[in-house]
């Protein structure tokens, strides 16, 4: 896995994470005015080893569920 940084039309800082293929599996979501925000971003990526996994169990369109307690589960 590599990350990549570079300046959007904006000037402004985004990174995108590829794969061995080079296939891009995540990006920043967001520009950063300066390069250390974007590599903060990058570290707090990286740090997120035990990160969460959560899923939907029900279908979205069903807004009525979505109050229900317990909708969403770990895995």
């Amino acid at each position: 896995m590599q990350f990549h940084i570079f300046q959007d039309a904006r000037l402004e800082w985004r990174w995108q994470l590829s794969n061995s293929e080079g296939r891009k599996v995540a990006d920043s979501g967001e520009g950063y005015r300066e390069k250390d925000d974007c590599l903060e971003s990058i570290a707090q990526v990286q740090a997120c080893e035990e990160a969460l996994v959560l899923e939907n169990i029900t279908s979205l369109m069903d807004t009525e569920m979505l109050q229900m307690p317990g909708l969403f589960h770990k895995h």
